[in-house]
């Protein structure tokens, strides 16, 4: 990470976006997502929950 990355500091507003943006892109990966053999798929609030963990996911690695 160069050194304006690790300085930049989101505001509240800012950060939900950023949070939101990933769970966007982790939903619709999942959506599109093939379907396992065996695996049952999730319903749409488990996607919504996942997605949203994957975005958290995401914010602290991009804290790091």
């Amino acid at each position: 990470m160069n050194d304006h990355a690790k300085s930049e500091v989101l505001s509240a507003a800012d950060a939900a976006a950023t949070r939101d943006m990933f769970a966007a892109h982790a939903l619709a990966a999942l959506i599109a997502g093939p379907k396992l053999a065996g695996v049952p798929r999730a319903d749409m609030d488990g996607m919504a929950k996942q997605s949203y963990e994957y975005a958290d996911a995401m914010m602290l690695a991009r804290a790091r």
